[in-house]
């Protein structure tokens, strides 16, 4: 149903996504709503029922192949970039998705928003969750020496098996919904064996190892079983776990060659795999978002993985004034990405480079007219600077291209990689809350300007905020030259609450990594803090508040320092002989 909605001279076209039903499958008046709106030249306004519950099933949605997403699945996991999508936006504009309130209510795994190739799209007051969440939760209600009882969440399906055939089970099979079209299978059936612990009384949520379920197992009926561990167990009573397998095959939202897109006053409470991810896209702004389990449903996780990952984008990067609880990784990471150089043809003016990591692989990470640095892989120092005429795609993983300039001498094959530069953004993350996160709250490198100002990190288990950058492991690329700490609280969080740690082999304070990070105006509580920098130039710690406990400064291979007017700061350790203060 369309309607148009005038304001002086210029108009938007509002069509209304019609609603089949509760416990109906939307898709195809989500579809339908779609490519109505595609029809239109001028803004168009997509807008939801009030309140209303649209239920997707992946038979219905849209299925396309060839989106490849950094950090996700390996490739015998998805080889295909195989996607099911309640929204699929491609190439359009001037979009506005008008949530008001309704909830897009996920069955089986599907990545549910795919915008490719959009500009001017927003997405306000929308909602999205899942039926039956990727990751299952089971509450310890009762422990003694030799058994635990657990309580496994309403929404946590399940079946016990026999896996010595002694008659007897013994493990669990976490098990996705009934399809729609067999009432027999299911999507998916796994056991799982990725443990957090969240405790409720202290407000953490901890990666820990895997206890298994114990030597058998007894149904006591709605929902209780009992675990015998004969020699005890290290789970602990009256606290939720959460337990997944490591399988990324799908993310919550995708934005891929888009600009211009805003996601604002929007709930994403639970995302299977990456939660939102901008991958070679510009101009992203996430606004007053509500990343945490809805309530009502008494869950207490809301991604699989990270909440957001940027990848590969440029422009500006905001995100403000939201919540976050309850991550399987990290609540924000903003990277580039390395690739190593397997072969230099001096001459030809190309290089061949390649995809390390065996989750990032197969998407274009160049185009003509792109500006690259040349990386050395042990120090990440780059030493040289061109411009992508062109470039072949060999495969999935090998990438070769042809330069406007001539390469120097002495590039290391095997060893050096490639980043692109011309895909580097400016970001903002302020008046954000996270908490329940096992891991880290920002990770970010980018060599323009990065503003962290008024966040509460409240309990990390890792660095609060962490700056790496490496050529070895993850791949993850970015060299910091302009950042700002500014008036965060670092709240009872595992030491150090601020890092800068590129992954060299050694640190050389004459050939450092990042520079220009000002930590700032900031609140640190708790028994343990610290704040550690390594191979960084121009690091300063300037009047921030440690706690009565104390605070540490620990500098190695740096460059220039000034750590002055710190509250209760305890000790500054200079981890080398060449690190001299910033005059």
């Amino acid at each position: 149903m369309m309607h148009e909605k005038r304001a002086g001279e210029h108009s938007t076209k509002i069509v209304t996504v019609a609603y089949p039903g509760q416990g109906k499958d939307a898709a195809s008046q989500i579809r339908a709503a779609i490519e109505e709106a595609r029809k239109e030249e001028g803004s168009v306004e997509i807008r939801f029922q009030a309140g209303k519950v649209y239920e997707v099933w992946p038979e219905g949605a849209y299925h396309t192949r060839g989106y490849y997403i950094t950090n996700t699945a390996r490739k015998p996991e998805n080889p295909d970039g195989e996607r099911w999508s309640a929204i699929l936006m491609q190439d359009m504009k001037n979009v506005v998705i008008e949530g008001c309130g309704a909830l897009l209510l996920v069955h089986g795994v599907m990545t549910p928003i795919l915008l490719d190739g959009c500009e001017d799209i927003l997405f306000r007051d929308f909602n999205l969750d899942y039926a039956r969440p990727t990751v299952s939760e089971f509450t310890v209600i009762r422990k003694t020496d030799t058994y635990i009882q657990i309580k496994v969440h309403k929404d946590s399906l399940y079946r016990l098996q026999d896996t010595d055939g002694d008659g007897r089970p013994d493990s669990i099979l976490w098990q996705g919904e009934r399809t729609l079209a067999d009432g027999e299978a299911r999507y998916w059936e796994n056991a799982a064996c990725l443990l957090q612990e969240l405790d409720p009384d202290r407000g953490t949520l901890r990666r820990v190892p895997w206890y298994g379920y114990g030597s058998g197992i007894t149904d006591l009926g709605e929902n209780v079983l009992q675990l015998e561990f004969p020699e005890g167990s290290r789970y602990r009573e009256g606290c939720t776990y959460q337990v997944r397998d490591g399988i990324r095959s799908q993310v919550g939202v995708f934005v891929h060659r888009s600009r211009n897109v805003t996601f604002e006053g929007c709930g994403f409470h639970y995302m299977h795999g990456l939660g939102i991810v901008g991958q070679y896209s510009e101009n992203l702004t996430l606004r007053r978002l509500e990343c945490a389990p809805r309530p009502e449903t008494g869950r207490t996780c809301a991604s699989f993985a990270d909440f957001v990952q940027m990848s590969g984008c440029r422009g500006e990067i905001v995100i403000t004034d939201s919540h976050f609880s309850g991550a399987h990784d990290d609540t924000v990471n903003i990277h580039g990405t390395h690739l190593r150089i397997l072969e230099a043809d001096r001459e030809g003016q190309r290089l061949t480079v390649r995809f390390m990591h065996p989750e990032t692989w197969g998407f274009q990470a160049f185009g003509a007219g792109d500006e690259i640095e040349l990386i050395d892989g042990e120090s990440l120092v780059p030493y040289h600077r061109n411009v992508v005429k062109g470039f072949i795609r060999r495969d999935d993983t090998d990438i070769e291209l042809m330069l406007e300039e001539a390469l120097p001498e002495g590039i290391r094959a095997g060893c050096d990689a490639v980043e692109n530069i011309t895909w580097t953004p400016n970001v903002t993350v302020r008046g954000n809350l996270s908490e329940y996160v096992p891991t880290r709250g920002i990770l970010c490198t980018t060599r323009r300007k990065v503003v962290i100002e008024k966040n509460v990190f409240r309990r990390h288990g890792m660095a609060a905020i962490l700056l790496e950058d490496d050529a070895r492991g993850w791949f993850e690329s970015g060299i910091i030259r302009d950042m700002t700490i500014i008036d965060n609280l670092f709240e009872d969080g595992e030491a150090p609450q601020i890092h800068s740690n590129p992954q060299v082999l050694s640190a050389d304070p004459e050939r450092t990594v990042h520079s220009g990070i000002t930590v700032t105006g900031n609140r640190f509580t708790g028994r343990a803090v610290e704040i550690r920098a390594v191979g960084t130039k121009d690091f300063r710690v300037e009047g921030n508040i440690f706690p009565e406990a104390g605070g540490k400064v620990y500098l190695t291979g740096c460059n220039g320092f000034a750590v002055r007017d710190n509250v209760n700061q305890t000790g500054l350790c200079l981890q080398d002989s060449h690190t001299e203060p910033i005059s």
